[in-house]
């Protein structure tokens, strides 16, 4: 709890090396080729980049690595946005999730003010819930206060929910 407390809101701005850190060690943990990765626990989430973090960074991904942590120290394999090495579309985590070969039974989604403002995490969001296959969609919330639902995801166009 003392970690998540550290990496919060308010916590000092996220360094271009603390985000390729956070990347670094999240995609070590993909076991094999990342073309063969199909865990069952895939995390959505948005980096949520305050004033004075780095291009890239922000405390969803943290948020998110700590998660992964977690689980990862419980021997369930995950797979989020940081595991997706550079020069990778992004859009490979909608093969993880919602594919042939998918294997994700839970889809958890980091709740930050952030994710209403991220086309990405929606369309992640929304493929989970029209995929063929059973996904749980567990949210954890993270930060207060969340915009009014009339706030929330208010840039999106029909198009953008196509995978």
């Amino acid at each position: 709890a003392e970690a998540l407390r550290t990496m919060g809101p308010d916590a000092p701005a996220l360094t271009l090396e603390d985000g390729e850190v956070a990347r670094a060690s999240m995609q070590a943990l993909v076991k094999g080729d990342l073309d063969t990765y199909y865990p069952e626990v895939l995390i959505s989430y948005a980096t949520g980049r305050r004033e004075g973090d780095a291009p890239g960074c922000g405390p969803g991904m943290l948020y998110c690595k700590r998660i992964c942590e977690l689980l990862e120290a419980n021997d369930i394999n995950t797979f989020s946005g940081l595991h997706v090495p550079a020069g990778t579309h992004w859009k490979v985590f909608l093969l993880k999730l919602n594919s042939r070969f998918a294997n994700c039974k839970v889809l958890i989604v980091v709740v930050s003010p952030a994710l209403y403002a991220s086309i990405p995490c929606l369309t992640e969001i929304f493929n989970a819930l029209s995929s063929k296959k059973v996904v749980k969609i567990i949210p954890i919330l993270f930060e207060n206060p969340l915009p009014r639902s009339d706030d929330q995801w208010t840039k999106v166009q029909a198009h953008d929910l196509k995978a």
